[in-house]
């Protein structure tokens, strides 16, 4: 009986313990994942598991990258090969004894001898092949040797491209924003750094795959030793198999010295957005400006009076492309105001040099021409036969398209020839005729109206004379700027093979670079003696 009252008693308990309020910390249910946490996961899913064989250790990835290097333009990856990597840092000069490499490896730790490494912080000298150890936990490791070589350096100074978002240069009219580094390598030139804006250039050149571009710098400043000024062109110079045309031709018309200007430029080797586009020629814009074509400004309100007669900047082209336009009431010769620009041009200035360069085609083309030989009163003579001289020297048969053909006038001053531009197409072809000075061969310049003028001709020879012994230094200025380029344009011909084979225009595109370069040679020579020959018996 007592038994029986004992487990009532201990029952009667257990029951009024159940009903009180639980006074226990119950476990807090298990939050649902939210998106951080799924993310931390994912990253932990992605971590390499840590090996514990060496046998097994390796490099998931090596690689020198542009934001741990300031030398390093592209990334560069090495390639591994059982306990070597290995790989080439192209076409730029780098210092190898200051590199931070970026890896990824499945081990627990990278030494370099004693010092421990971490992914693109730790600087080493890879001027020879260095030792990296990966260690397992456990202290065991697997060794690798890491070469990198620095052996295709193009010889030129580096300029370096790079666009907002990297977004592609795709047009002639939009100027993208970006920036521009000249890395002067081993070279003895001015580096530069800054902000430019960038577009497409050219006709017939922007066709290539190899493009040219237009650079505008924020304000400016020299380039290169150049004097400073905005606006830059690079020229790709894409169907010139020599690389060396429009640099040719520019020392040329240097010696011809009733020329006020001639473009300078530099030669330069091409990143853009991270990718090598191989030898470029950075020049001068032809732009009035007191360091370049040194003409008077024009106000814009000019109307009348001195201020309208100058200064400015035309362009005989056939593509006839500018805003502002007119064809010539004799020749029909195609004339684009290049400045001012359809901003600053007003009207009065527009009719006040379109009538002028009339007068000066009634002139020449006058049934009593030479007469008198009033025309020389409007055209300034030693200028186009300065220019003349260029043109045929380097036998530009573009100029009869008429193609880049540029005149200027500045205030009170008479109309002049040039600046000279564009020589890459159709130049130092071996020929015996003149370009501009036959009238059967020619429709598109006054050169055959001018060469009627006794006058004239006794000028182009005293004046042949005064240029000619100068004209004797190209041959080695040739041979100088070849050897300065020459590893450069066997890079930039490995890289754009293709593009040679589309035309012929220059009669050395199938040549090796090599033997393009001497056909020049020895055009230029032959062209130059016929000329002598020519002209004397003008």
């Amino acid at each position: 009986m007592k038994t029986i009252l004992s487990k009532l008693l201990i029952l009667t308990v257990l029951l009024l313990l159940a009903s009180l309020p639980s006074c226990v910390k119950q476990p807090a249910p298990k939050p649902t994942p939210g998106k951080d946490q799924e993310q931390e996961d994912d990253k932990d899913d992605n971590k390499p598991v840590v090996e514990t064989d060496p046998a097994r250790l390796k490099f998931l990835s090596f690689s020198f990258a542009p934001e741990h290097n300031g030398q390093i333009y592209s990334e560069v990856a090495l390639t591994a090969s059982g306990n070597t990597l290995s790989g080439d840092i192209l076409y730029y000069w780098t210092d190898l004894t200051q590199l931070a490499a970026s890896f990824e490896t499945n081990g627990a730790k990278v030494t370099v001898g004693s010092t421990e490494q971490k992914s693109g912080v730790t600087v080493n000298d890879f001027t020879k092949a260095i030792a990296y150890r990966i260690y397992t936990p456990a202290g065991q490791f697997r060794e690798f040797k890491v070469t990198v070589r620095n052996h295709s350096y193009s010889g030129l100074p580096l300029l370096v491209l790079s666009t907002e978002g990297a977004a592609p240069v795709s047009s002639k009219e939009t100027w993208i924003q970006g920036t521009m580094r000249i890395d002067r390598q081993e070279n003895d030139c001015d580096e530069f750094s800054g902000q430019i804006e960038i577009k497409g250039r050219g006709n017939n050149s922007w066709a290539k795959d190899k493009k040219p571009y237009a650079i505008k710098l924020a304000e400016k400043q020299p380039v290169m030793g150049m004097n400073k000024h905005k606006r830059w062109a690079l020229l790709a110079n894409a169907s010139d198999k020599t690389l060396l045309r429009n640099r040719v031709a520019f020392e040329i018309a240097k010696h011809a010295t009733a020329l006020d200007w001639t473009p300078d430029s530099r030669y330069v080797a091409v990143i853009l957005n991270g990718r090598f586009l191989g030898n470029y020629l950075l020049t001068e814009q032809i732009k009035i400006d007191k360091n370049r074509v040194a003409l008077a400004e024009m106000d814009p309100a000019a109307t009348s009076g001195d201020a309208i007669t100058g200064g400015y900047l035309l362009e005989l082209d056939r593509y006839f492309d500018e805003v502002n336009k007119f064809r010539s009431a004799f020749a029909d010769l195609p004339v684009n105001f290049k400045e001012p620009d359809e901003e600053g041009l007003n009207s009065a200035q527009f009719n006040y040099m379109k009538d002028y360069f009339n007068a000066v085609e009634a002139l020449l083309y006058a049934p009593d021409f030479p007469a008198a030989g009033e025309y020389a009163e409007l055209l300034d003579t030693d200028s186009f036969i300065d220019w003349w001289i260029v043109q045929e020297l380097t036998h530009n048969q573009d100029t009869r398209l008429p193609g880049s053909c540029y005149m200027n006038k500045d205030r009170l001053g008479k109309l002049k020839a040039g600046p000279v531009w564009d020589f890459d197409l159709t130049t130092f072809i071996d020929s015996r005729s003149f370009l501009l000075k036959d009238e059967s061969a020619n429709n598109h310049s006054w050169f055959p109206r001018l060469f009627r003028d006794p006058a004239f001709r006794q000028r182009v020879r005293e004046r042949w004379q005064a240029i000619r012994p100068s004209l004797e230094q190209i041959p080695a200025f040739i041979d100088s700027e070849a050897a300065y380029i020459q590893k450069a344009a066997w890079q930039n011909w490995g890289m754009w093979e293709y593009e040679i084979a589309r035309s012929d225009v220059n009669h050395d595109e199938k040549l090796s670079w090599n033997d393009a370069v001497a056909a020049l040679q020895t055009n230029y020579a032959n062209r130059l003696a016929w000329m002598d020959a020519q002209i004397a018996a003008l």
